[in-house]
C-alpha cells in the first residue's frame, strides 16, 4: 500500500463520522418523507400507492392557493426585511455614539425563539384588551378594536408584519457588514465632485452592496417560505386560509387531516421549490461571478 492510499484511507476515516451523521439527520429523513410520499398510510397499515399523492396533491385547489399565499407571503416579507434592513444598517453605520447599544437593541427580535415572539404578538394583538388596539385609539386612528387576526386581509398583513420583525435584524447585519467594507475614499471622492446623500447612496453604497443584497435575497427567501412557526402559533392558516402557507398546510394535512401521505408529498414538493432558490444562491454566489 503506497503512502497516497494510506492517506486517503486516513481521510476517508476522519470524514466518515461527520458523513454518517449527515446521513442519520438528514439522508434518511429525506427518503423516509419521500417514501411515505408514495405510499397511503392508515393508522399503522400502509399501502403503497405510487404517484397518486402527488396527483392529488397537484389537483387539489388548496394547494394552488396555499402556494399562492406562499409566494405572497414571501415576496411581502423579504421585501421588508431588505428594505428596513437596509435603512437599519445605513443609519447605525452613520452613528458615532451607542452604535453597540442600537446594534443589540434591534438584534434582540432575532435572539427571541419564533414561538416565543409569535406568543407575544398573540398577546398584543388580542382585539379587547391587547397593546396595539390601546395605542391606536389612544391616537384616534381607530374608532373600535380591530380583530387582527380574525379578518382575512389583517391576519396576513398581521403575520407579514410579525415576520418582518424577527427577521430584519438578519439582513441589518449582512448590510452592516458589507457597508464597513466600502473604502471611505469613494465618499470622500464623490463628495469632492459634488454628489449629494441620495448620489452618493446611488452610485456608491448600492454599487458596492449589489453582491451582498442578491446574496441576502436568496438567502432570505428560503429561509422564508418554509416557515412555519410564528404562522403556526398566531394563525394556524386561518382566518378562511388567508394565512395558510404551504409549511402550515403540510401541519394541518398530516396531524389535523391524519393524510401523512398527501403531506409527505406536499413537503417533497416545498423541497424541490427551496431547493430551485438554493440552485440559484450557488450559482451567485461562485468564487467566479
Amino acid at each position: 500500500m503506497t503512502a497516497w492510499s494510506r492517506r486517503r484511507r486516513v481521510g476517508y476515516a476522519f470524514v466518515a463520522p461527520a458523513f454518517l451523521f449527515l446521513c442519520v439527520v438528514v439522508l434518511f429523513p429525506l427518503g423516509h418523507a419521500f417514501y411515505t410520499s408514495l405510499t397511503r398510510v392508515r393508522g399503522l397499515a400502509s399501502s403503497f400507492v405510487g404517484l397518486q399523492n402527488y396527483q392529488r396533491v397537484l389537483a387539489d385547489d388548496v394547494f394552488w392557493h396555499s402556494l399562492g399565499v406562499s409566494l405572497a407571503f414571501t415576496v411581502s416579507a423579504v421585501a421588508l426585511h431588505i428594505a428596513i434592513g437596509l435603512a437599519l444598517a445605513l443609519l447605525v453605520d452613520g452613528l458615532r455614539f451607542a452604535r453597540t447599544a442600537l446594534r443589540i437593541a434591534f438584534l434582540t427580535p432575532w435572539m427571541v425563539a419564533p414561538a416565543v415572539g409569535a406568543t407575544i404578538w398573540l398577546w398584543l394583538l388580542e382585539p379587547q384588551f391587547g397593546v396595539v388596539n390601546y395605542l391606536l385609539q389612544a391616537a384616534h386612528l381607530v374608532k373600535a378594536p380591530l380583530a387582527w387576526l380574525g379578518e382575512p386581509a389583517l391576519a396576513f398583513a398581521s403575520i407579514v408584519t410579525v415576520d418582518t420583525w424577527r427577521g430584519v435584524p438578519f439582513v441589518m447585519l449582512l448590510m452592516i457588514a458589507g457597508l464597513q467594507t466600502i473604502p471611505r475614499e469613494q465618499y470622500e471622492a464623490a463628495a469632492i465632485d459634488g454628489a449629494g446623500a441620495w448620489q452618493r447612496f446611488r452610485y456608491v453604497t448600492l454599487p458596492n452592496l449589489r453582491y451582498l443584497l442578491v446574496v441576502a435575497s436568496t438567502l432570505d427567501v428560503i429561509n422564508t417560505i418554509r416557515h412555519y412557526d410564528i404562522i403556526g402559533v398566531m394563525t394556524a392558516g386561518g382566518p378562511a386560509q388567508a394565512t395558510e402557507v404551504l409549511p402550515v398546510l403540510l401541519y394541518n394535512t398530516a396531524f389535523r387531516g391524519n393524510r401523512f401521505g398527501e403531506a409527505a408529498a406536499i413537503g417533497v414538493l416545498l423541497l424541490l421549490i427551496v431547493l430551485a432558490f438554493s440552485i440559484v444562491h450557488i450559482r451567485v454566489t461562485r468564487p467566479e461571478r
